[in-house]
């Protein structure tokens, strides 16, 4: 039997890791023109009135009431909204947020940062202001025993489902820009965080928890809102203002994060007991419920309430820096080296850094 060979084994993991490098960097450089194809594509279909398009571009599975359950049309509604989000965010980025990073004077090694924050910003702007909209007149406004009475709860508004399943589209699609950005200090960190937040978005959606889903999204946007919009300030107006911001920010993260997380992760370990008729596992009547999914919910949830205990260690480094080390603040410098102050900011829950761009592709976005 022929023995593989130690120095063949590194050259085919070599090989392996360069093509997937090559097809990493190919996609990172068409995220505007392969993902507008499939939307043209798929667009054009839906307006020559051909069969099965609309349910790419619309939900689906309408009742008589009105109202939306759960469908399989849903996975390429997800898909086509995935495709959207790429060419959104890098189109966005090129031609608004480039330009705009030069007009307001940011460092030009930071144009990338700056429009990645200000992306950011504007969607979990959006994404908060509608979470909250579909959960103002619900029952379940800050009242959590409605997560779980009424279970399972298998049909939603138009516009809930459209949201939720946005937001699904959102958070799939950050898997693809994790995977093609520069790699960061806590890589490992935002990986855990993206694969729990998916995890617990596709159980909550799949086996009827959306209640529950929603209140996570909202308590979750509002702190990522301000906290890129902090540090996008850190690049073009930094000082009282962006530390203003930065303080906003940091009481609704611990209100948000801490506090009101914190409050439905124990909802989750000791409501669905008073609430929940009966823990079965039914699919036909919309019942995924069996008593051990609410441990697997409650201990994905924790999971995530670690994380955001890490970053607040972060927020707390920051909160000293800026205390102690008023001269750290002055983010406009070209230097190679960077203050400790604004590593440690861009730290908290990381940056979604696209590929490093070298100088020739900024003077390109820029002109």
């Amino acid at each position: 039997m022929n023995k593989l060979n130690p120095k063949d084994s590194l050259k085919a993991r070599k090989k392996t890791t360069t093509t997937l490098q090559d097809l990493a960097n190919y996609l990172a450089k068409r995220q505007i023109e392969i993902p507008l194809k499939v939307v043209g594509f798929i667009l054009a279909g839906y307006f020559l009135r051909l069969p099965v398009f609309e349910h790419f571009i619309f939900i689906s599975n309408q009742r008589e009431d009105g109202r939306y359950e759960k469908s399989p049309w849903d996975v390429p509604f997800l898909f086509f909204y995935i495709c959207v989000f790429t060419a959104l965010r890098a189109a966005t980025m090129d031609y608004v947020l480039f330009p705009l990073a030069k007009l307001v004077n940011v460092p030009k090694k930071k144009y990338q940062r700056f429009a990645e924050q200000s992306y950011s910003v504007f969607y979990y702007g959006i994404a908060f202001g509608f979470g909250v909209y579909v959960m103002y007149d619900s029952p379940w406004w800050f009242d959590t025993t409605y997560f779980w009475r009424d279970y399972p709860v298998t049909d939603y508004t138009k516009s809930f489902k459209y949201y939720y399943l946005v937001q699904f589209a959102y958070w799939l699609q950050q898997i693809f820009v994790l995977q093609i950005e520069a790699p960061r200090k806590d890589y490992k960190e935002l990986v855990m965080h993206h694969i729990n937040t998916l995890l617990l978005i596709s159980l909550s959606y799949c086996c009827n928890f959306t209640r529950v889903g929603n209140a996570v999204f909202v308590c979750m946007d509002l702190p990522d809102t301000i906290l890129a919009l902090a540090k996008a300030l850190n690049y073009c107006l930094p000082g009282i203002v962006c530390n203003t911001t930065f303080g906003i920010m940091v009481v609704s993260w611990l209100y948000t994060r801490v506090y009101l997380f914190g409050c439905i992760i124990w909802s989750t370990l000791t409501e669905p007991d008073l609430y929940v008729p009966q823990f079965v596992l039914h699919p036909p009547s919309g019942n995924w419920f069996p008593y051990f999914v609410k441990y697997i919910i409650a201990g994905l949830m924790i999971g995530l309430y670690f994380l955001i205990l890490f970053w607040t260690l972060m927020i707390f480094k920051v909160i000293y820096r800026i205390l102690t080390e008023p001269e750290a603040k002055d983010v406009r410098s070209d230097d190679e080296d960077e203050t400790e102050y604004i590593t440690s900011m861009e730290k908290i829950e990381g940056d979604h850094s696209t590929p490093k761009l070298t100088a020739k592709d900024i003077k390109a976005k820029t002109q």
